[in-house]
Protein backbone atom coordinates (compact mmCIF):
# COMPACT_ATOMS: atom_id res chain seq x y z
CA UNK A 1 0.00 0.00 0.00
CA UNK A 2 2.94 2.49 0.74
CA UNK A 3 4.31 2.09 -2.28
CA UNK A 4 1.04 2.54 -3.98
CA UNK A 5 0.34 5.56 -2.14
CA UNK A 6 3.91 7.45 -3.15
CA UNK A 7 3.51 6.57 -6.83
CA UNK A 8 0.35 8.56 -6.89
CA UNK A 9 2.44 11.47 -5.01
CA UNK A 10 5.55 10.73 -7.20
CA UNK A 11 6.52 8.15 -9.37
CA UNK A 12 10.13 5.92 -9.42
CA UNK A 13 10.77 8.15 -12.28
CA UNK A 14 10.31 11.47 -10.81
CA UNK A 15 11.85 10.19 -7.56
CA UNK A 16 15.07 9.68 -9.67
CA UNK A 17 14.72 12.88 -11.26
CA UNK A 18 14.59 14.44 -7.88
CA UNK A 19 17.23 12.56 -6.67
CA UNK A 20 19.42 13.42 -9.70
CA UNK A 21 18.30 17.49 -9.13
CA UNK A 22 19.41 17.37 -5.67
CA UNK A 23 22.70 16.17 -6.03
CA UNK A 24 22.99 18.60 -9.11
CA UNK A 25 22.37 21.57 -6.75
CA UNK A 26 24.54 20.45 -3.96
CA UNK A 27 27.64 20.42 -6.69
CA UNK A 28 27.39 24.01 -6.54
CA UNK A 29 27.33 24.35 -2.57
CA UNK A 30 28.18 23.12 0.85
CA UNK A 31 24.47 23.12 1.44
CA UNK A 32 22.73 20.00 2.06
CA UNK A 33 19.39 19.57 0.61
CA UNK A 34 17.44 17.15 1.72
CA UNK A 35 13.32 16.06 0.04
CA UNK A 36 10.66 14.43 3.23
CA UNK A 37 7.84 12.70 2.18
CA UNK A 38 5.11 11.44 4.74
CA UNK A 39 1.71 10.70 4.03
CA UNK A 40 0.14 10.98 7.59
CA UNK A 41 1.64 12.76 11.14
CA UNK A 42 2.26 10.37 13.61
CA UNK A 43 0.19 9.14 17.10
CA UNK A 44 1.14 12.45 19.04
CA UNK A 45 1.45 14.61 16.37
CA UNK A 46 -1.79 15.33 16.05
CA UNK A 47 -2.16 18.94 17.91
CA UNK A 48 1.22 20.30 16.39
CA UNK A 49 1.62 22.60 13.16
CA UNK A 50 3.21 21.24 9.61
CA UNK A 51 6.08 23.41 10.68
CA UNK A 52 6.94 21.02 13.76
CA UNK A 53 6.44 17.67 12.59
CA UNK A 54 8.97 19.05 10.16
CA UNK A 55 11.34 20.48 12.38
CA UNK A 56 11.05 16.61 13.73
CA UNK A 57 11.85 15.20 10.80
CA UNK A 58 14.69 17.35 10.60
CA UNK A 59 16.28 16.49 13.44
CA UNK A 60 15.38 13.25 12.61
CA UNK A 61 17.12 13.18 9.45
CA UNK A 62 20.55 14.94 11.07
CA UNK A 63 20.18 17.63 9.29
CA UNK A 64 21.31 19.87 12.12
CA UNK A 65 24.38 18.08 12.15
CA UNK A 66 26.01 19.11 9.02
CA UNK A 67 29.61 21.12 9.25
CA UNK A 68 28.52 24.96 8.53
CA UNK A 69 24.67 24.13 10.10
CA UNK A 70 23.46 24.70 6.17
CA UNK A 71 20.42 21.90 5.74
CA UNK A 72 17.19 22.76 4.03
CA UNK A 73 14.55 20.22 4.14
CA UNK A 74 11.33 20.42 2.19
CA UNK A 75 8.67 18.53 3.52
CA UNK A 76 5.69 17.00 2.74
CA UNK A 77 2.79 15.63 4.85
CA UNK A 78 1.00 14.42 1.96
CA UNK A 79 -2.34 13.56 3.03
CA UNK A 80 -3.11 16.93 4.35
CA UNK A 81 -1.64 18.89 1.53
CA UNK A 82 0.82 20.55 3.24
CA UNK A 83 4.23 21.17 3.03
CA UNK A 84 6.71 23.37 4.69
CA UNK A 85 10.60 24.43 4.25
CA UNK A 86 13.00 24.04 6.80
CA UNK A 87 16.61 25.75 7.01
CA UNK A 88 18.98 25.57 9.55
CA UNK A 89 20.40 28.17 12.02
CA UNK A 90 23.81 28.80 9.31
CA UNK A 91 21.07 29.50 6.35
CA UNK A 92 19.04 31.79 8.56
CA UNK A 93 21.74 33.96 9.62
CA UNK A 94 22.40 35.15 5.92
CA UNK A 95 18.96 34.33 4.24
CA UNK A 96 15.86 36.07 4.65
CA UNK A 97 12.75 34.48 5.78
CA UNK A 98 10.72 36.03 3.39
CA UNK A 99 12.76 33.69 0.58
CA UNK A 100 11.09 31.21 1.87
CA UNK A 101 7.88 32.53 1.93
CA UNK A 102 8.04 33.40 -1.77
CA UNK A 103 9.47 29.65 -2.84
CA UNK A 104 6.76 28.11 -0.83
CA UNK A 105 4.05 30.00 -2.94
CA UNK A 106 5.46 29.01 -5.93
CA UNK A 107 5.18 25.66 -4.80
CA UNK A 108 1.87 25.98 -3.73
CA UNK A 109 0.97 27.48 -7.28
CA UNK A 110 2.44 24.34 -8.80
CA UNK A 111 0.60 21.94 -6.31
CA UNK A 112 -2.62 23.35 -6.80
CA UNK A 113 -2.32 22.67 -10.56
CA UNK A 114 -1.19 19.18 -9.75
CA UNK A 115 2.36 19.64 -11.12
CA UNK A 116 3.80 18.17 -8.39
CA UNK A 117 7.01 17.19 -9.66
CA UNK A 118 7.74 19.99 -11.74
CA UNK A 119 6.88 22.70 -8.42
CA UNK A 120 9.81 20.47 -6.28
CA UNK A 121 12.41 20.22 -9.19
CA UNK A 122 12.06 24.28 -9.75
CA UNK A 123 12.03 25.04 -6.20
CA UNK A 124 14.87 22.85 -5.88
CA UNK A 125 16.88 24.23 -8.18
CA UNK A 126 15.73 28.10 -6.32
CA UNK A 127 17.19 26.76 -3.31
CA UNK A 128 20.17 25.88 -4.64
CA UNK A 129 20.77 29.01 -6.44
CA UNK A 130 20.17 30.43 -2.84
CA UNK A 131 22.75 28.47 -1.29
CA UNK A 132 25.53 28.67 -3.84
CA UNK A 133 25.10 32.00 -3.41
CA UNK A 134 25.63 32.35 0.39
CA UNK A 135 27.70 29.53 0.60
CA UNK A 136 29.50 28.19 -2.59
CA UNK A 137 30.89 24.76 -2.87
CA UNK A 138 34.40 24.88 -0.89
CA UNK A 139 37.61 23.07 -1.83
CA UNK A 140 36.99 20.23 0.68
CA UNK A 141 33.37 20.16 0.12
CA UNK A 142 31.88 16.48 0.77
CA UNK A 143 28.41 15.53 0.51
CA UNK A 144 27.62 14.96 4.27
CA UNK A 145 23.88 13.63 3.73
CA UNK A 146 22.11 11.27 1.24
CA UNK A 147 20.26 13.00 -1.36
CA UNK A 148 17.59 9.97 -1.73
CA UNK A 149 14.08 10.69 -0.64
CA UNK A 150 12.73 9.96 2.84
CA UNK A 151 9.57 8.31 2.92
CA UNK A 152 7.49 7.40 5.40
Amino acid sequence: MFKNKMDSFLTKDEQEEIVRCIHEQELRTSGEIRLAVRFRRGLFEKNKSVHQVGLKEFYRLGMNKTKDKTGVLLFFLVDEREFCIIADEGIDKKVEPKTWEIIAGELQEHLHKKQVKDGILKELRNIGDILAKHFPRKSDDRDELTNEISMR
